[in-house]
């Protein structure tokens, strides 16, 4: 899997067990297997995968396209899911190409995961694999948002349960979720969630004041802490930074204003 820009050397090193992992699960596996040539095109020519398919890269580069925009790029021994077959209607499919030409192997999904069932072994480097190759998703996201709102600072690591925000706290710093999932809660009551790419801390941060709500870790979260008066640099000197966070605001208002309705109902029920 490539990546643009820097990235530590923690990124190469987990990229390459994620491969071997995959290596190993894939090796010598006696089922039937087939291959989908993505053709060599400069225009746009990306395509989903066959439903229901495992998929490795084979040779070449793929590009993985999400409406319109290029999102990620694999290499020969990369794990490829396509998700056609599993998202919403209304969501639009990932889809795949190749500007030089690549071929991806393909693996029937019930024949490969009755397969991996059957070997403990190869059941454990699948499991590894897709870990590795999550924990590869989380990390790029976690570049993505520095590199589109410009934010660097400290990463911190909670565990469930944990308070992230505590409301009352002097609002000192912004937070941007890098990977995991939080709850908001006001006056111990849950109002919202926070997911991965999401900034927040950012309203008591902006007019001063001090934290009107709690966020807690529901699953392990990893969280980037910038300090305030960095926030506002990047505010000054970024203007795409400030449409994403009007765009992270406007999202938690839509939420916000989803439970009050909601509470309302409930209340005004006999």
């Amino acid at each position: 899997m490539l990546t643009m820009g820097q990235v530590q050397d923690d990124f190469d090193l987990l990229n390459r067990a994620a491969r071997q992992s995959l290596s190993g699960v894939f090796a010598g596996l006696d089922i039937e297997s087939s291959t989908v040539d993505l053709p060599a095109s400069r225009s746009v020519y990306f395509t989903p995968l066959p439903d229901n398919t495992i998929a490795c890269v084979e040779s070449g580069l793929v590009s993985v396209m999400h409406e319109q925009t290029v999102v990620s790029v694999l290499e020969p021994g990369d794990l490829v899911l396509g998700d056609s077959a599993l998202v919403p209607a209304t969501v639009t499919a990932l889809q795949f190409g190749s500007e030089e030409g690549a071929t991806v192997r393909t693996w029937e999904q019930g024949a490969f995961l009755r397969a991996i069932s059957a070997d403990d072994a190869r059941q454990r480097l699948w499991l590894a694999a897709l870990i590795q190759t999550q924990s590869l998703m989380y990390r790029m996201s976690g570049l993505s948002i520095q590199r589109q709102t410009g934010l660097r600072g400290d990463t911190e690591v909670y565990s469930p349960g944990a308070v992230i925000i505590q409301q009352g706290d002097p609002a000192d710093d912004v937070f941007s979720m890098v990977a995991g999932v939080a709850q908001v809660l006001v006056d111990e009551q849950p109002v919202a969630r926070i997911a991965t790419g999401e900034l927040f801390g950012t309203m008591a941060a902006l007019t001063s004041g001090h934290r009107n709500a709690t966020v807690t870790a529901l699953e392990r979260c990893s969280v980037l802490r910038v300090p305030k008066d960095r926030f506002f640099e990047i505010i000054r000197t970024r203007p795409e930074a400030v449409q994403g966070l009007l765009v992270d605001m406007a999202r938690s208002i839509t939420a916000l204003n989803g439970e009050v309705v909601a509470l309302r109902q409930r209340v005004s029920e006999p």
